[in-house]
C-alpha cells in the first residue's frame, strides 16, 4: 500500500462528510476516515473472489449468517431514513433502461452536490434476504442499500465505479456499520466486486489476467452467507493507513 495520492481526488462531499460522522456519533459508532484511496491488494482480491465462488448459496441456516444479515437491515433501514429526513436527500429508484449514471460516476456525484438528488438502480435477480418489497413504498430493503451504499460509500469521497473505486467504497461504507452487520455488507459489496473483476474468468490457464471490460464482466452470484474474518475486516487496512499517516 502506498502513500495516498493527494491528487486522486473529483471532488469529495463535504456534506455527507459531515453527515457521515453526525451519523455515527449519534448511533456510538467511531468517526469515519476521510480522505481515503487505497489501492487493491491484487493478489488478496483474487484470495476473496476465491473464497466468494466457494461459499454456500444459502448458508441463512447458519444462525451467525442470519444474525448478520437481520442487523444490516436494521441499519440500512436506519441509514436510509437518515439520509432522507434528516440529510433531506431525495432518493429515487431509476425506471428508465440501463444503468443510472451510465456514463461514470461523476454524473453521480454531481445530481448528490446540486440537487440532494441520486437515482437507484433497481434491477438484476430478487435478493433472497433483502428482496421482499414493501407494499407502501414499493422498495426492497436491497433497494434502499444500493442507494445508501452509493450515497455514502460513493459520493461522500467521490470514488468511481471501476475496481479500485469499489474496493474504497466498501471500506469506507464499512465504517458506518456494526461489526455484525458489517460482515454482510463485505459480502454483498467487497465479496461480489473481487468476484467481477478478479475472480478466474478474468485470467487465462496460464494465470495472465485477460483484458475484459467492465461492462462485459458477468455479475457474481446473489450468495447469502459469510465471508472469513480475514477478508472482512477493514480496520486493519485503517490501522496500515494510519500509520502511513503518522
Amino acid at each position: 500500500m502506498g502513500r495516498p495520492n493527494p491528487n486522486w481526488r473529483r471532488e469529495p462531499n463535504e456534506f455527507i462528510r459531515a453527515s457521515a460522522q453526525a451519523y455515527n456519533q449519534k448511533h456510538g459508532l467511531e468517526r469515519t476516515i476521510d480522505d481515503l484511496y487505497v489501492a487493491v491488494d491484487v493478489n488478496r482480491a483474487r484470495r476473496i473472489a476465491d473464497a466468494y465462488e466457494a461459499l454456500t448459496l444459502d448458508d441463512s441456516s447458519d444462525p451467525a449468517v442470519l444474525s448478520a444479515y437481520s442487523q444490516f437491515e436494521i441499519e440500512i433501514e436506519r441509514q436510509w431514513k437518515y439520509a432522507r429526513m434528516k440529510m433531506g436527500m431525495t432518493l429515487e429508484p431509476w425506471t428508465q433502461k440501463g444503468q443510472p449514471y451510465a456514463t461514470n460516476s461523476t454524473e453521480m456525484r454531481s445530481d448528490v452536490r446540486r440537487n440532494r438528488h441520486l437515482y437507484f438502480f433497481q434491477g438484476g435477480e430478487p435478493h433472497p434476504l433483502l428482496g421482499e418489497i414493501d407494499p407502501a413504498t414499493g422498495l426492497s430493503m436491497n433497494d434502499k442499500f444500493r442507494a445508501i451504499h452509493d450515497l455514502f460509500g460513493h459520493a461522500a469521497e467521490g470514488y468511481g465505479f471501476g475496481p479500485r473505486g469499489e474496493e474504497n467504497a466498501w471500506l469506507k461504507h464499512s465504517q458506518m456499520f456494526s461489526a455484525t452487520a458489517q460482515r454482510a455488507l463485505t459480502t454483498e459489496t467487497r465479496g461480489q466486486n473481487a468476484w467481477v473483476n478478479y475472480g478466474a474468468h478474468n485470467y487465462d490457464a496460464a494465470g495472465n489476467r485477460l483484458i475484459i471490460p467492465l461492462k462485459d464482466r458477468p455479475y457474481a452470484i446473489q450468495k447469502i452467507a459469510l465471508l472469513p474474518p480475514e477478508f472482512s475486516d477493514f480496520r486493519t487496512i485503517l490501522k496500515a493507513v494510519r500509520n502511513l499517516r503518522s
